[in-house]
């Protein structure tokens, strides 16, 4: 099969339809990217996180991509393909071809641009205008190019319908500016791509884990070579041969690639603390069942819970003695007969030397404040930004003892 063969051909000839292709690519992208924005929006709200405008945006595009996928498998399930090529489609196809050309553009430009708001939060002031520069200019081509797409044409017939708008342009600008909007697309997932090693270089990180995140986020460069390659492809002309719908609507994958591409490249950072969180309760299994498959380990277990459940030992292994025992709660904190109240004279100073039991470890004075407490501990370092999640670990443990105090006879 010669796919670059678009010479036209005059006689009679009927179509290749591409409807098992189109469905299987479409719906293939269109799962993958399920699975990772609904990973994307999981973990953020499982970790008590709100989803901010890129989320949001991201939804929007997602819900826009399945109306134009269903739209476009009805397309050519339901008279796109002809039956020959002496058919043309009637108005009503045209319509059709219309507004999934329109939803193309819409997914294109807003998965884009939830990029960009990705990118506002984490940038310079610099970098910001850099980046709002980019999402006004592409966002004002979509428009344009959504109005291009319904006015009629000047130089061609069939273009000036009743459906279309009341001016016409020509064909070749037309096709021009559409050309033009694809063009500066790729350069706009070239700009994004690049950005973030400009903002990730300024973490406090290792080399490698700056690496490693920069690469992730930059992976709309895949995105931009896929565009790139799709462009020059229909730049070739599309002659109205068998192979003609064949091309168109493996022409919709390439199309729906770039806004599935664009919309799994932003999810894929998210899941970076989800793998770690896995790492992490895989290596803690694999501590435990090491642990249980010790011997030594699994008798010193069984042992100390012996000695627990068997209770005190009877008199009877002690020769018939019975040895006394103290209970810890009646051993007192500080020698009783010094809790005395103490008096001193008007105009001398002293230290209590003996504080109440109620100041006695390990129960601290009710008007005194511990060093640190488990209710003061917030999280002053989160940075929250694509998905990405760096806190400061906060040590928590027992209180210490606190320090013996001397007391000192004076008689």
């Amino acid at each position: 099969m010669d796919l670059h063969a678009r010479n036209h051909v005059d006689e009679v000839h009927r179509f290749i339809s591409p409807y098992t292709e189109l469905n299987a690519g479409l719906w293939t992208l269109f799962a993958g990217t399920t699975v990772l924005l609904a990973l994307r929006i999981w973990i953020k709200l499982s970790r008590k996180h709100h989803l901010w405008y890129d989320d949001h945006i991201l939804i929007v595009t997602w819900l826009v991509l399945m109306a134009n996928n269903s739209l476009i498998v009805y397309e050519f399930g339901n008279g796109y393909v002809l039956e020959d090529s002496t058919h043309q489609w009637d108005d009503r196809m045209r319509i059709l071809i219309n507004i999934s050309s329109c939803g193309t553009l819409i997914g294109q430009a807003w998965s884009k641009t939830a990029f960009g708001v990705t990118l506002l939060r984490l940038g310079t002031r610099r970098i910001q205008w850099v980046v709002w520069f980019c999402i006004i200019t592409m966002n004002l081509w979509m428009v344009a190019k959504l109005i291009l797409q319904w006015a009629q044409i000047c130089d061609k017939g069939g273009y000036d319908a009743w459906w279309r708008l009341d001016f016409c342009v020509s064909w070749r600008f037309r096709e021009d500016f559409k050309e033009g909007g694809n063009v500066w697309n790729i350069i706009m997932d070239f700009v994004f791509a690049t950005i973030p090693w400009f903002i990730i270089r300024k973490l406090e990180l290792r080399q490698i884990e700056k690496i490693g995140l920069a690469v992730v986020m930059s992976l709309g460069m895949v995105v931009a070579i896929v565009s790139a390659v799709r462009v020059a492809w229909k730049d070739n002309g599309n002659g109205r041969d068998e192979w003609y719908m064949w091309r168109n609507g493996i022409s919709q994958v390439w199309y729906s690639s770039e806004i599935t591409g664009t919309i799994m490249v932003q999810c894929i950072p998210v899941l970076r603390t989800f793998i770690r969180e896995i790492q992490a309760t895989m290596s803690s299994q694999r501590l435990s069942n090491k642990t249980s498959t010790d011997p030594r380990s699994s008798r010193r277990i069984s042992g100390f819970s012996k000695r627990i459940s068997s209770g005190p030992p009877d008199a009877s292994e002690h020769g018939g003695k019975w040895s006394p025992r103290i209970e810890l709660k009646e051993v007192p904190e500080s020698p009783l007969e010094h809790q005395k109240e103490t008096t001193f004279d008007d105009d001398r100073t002293s230290p209590v030397l003996y504080p109440s039991r109620a100041m006695s470890w390990p129960f601290p004075c009710e008007d005194t404040r511990p060093a640190r407490s488990m209710d003061d501990d917030r999280d002053t370092a989160s940075l929250s930004s694509a998905g990405y999640e760096y806190a400061e670990e906060v040590e928590q443990g027992l209180t210490p003892t606190p320090a013996r105090h001397r007391h000192h006879n004076s008689y």
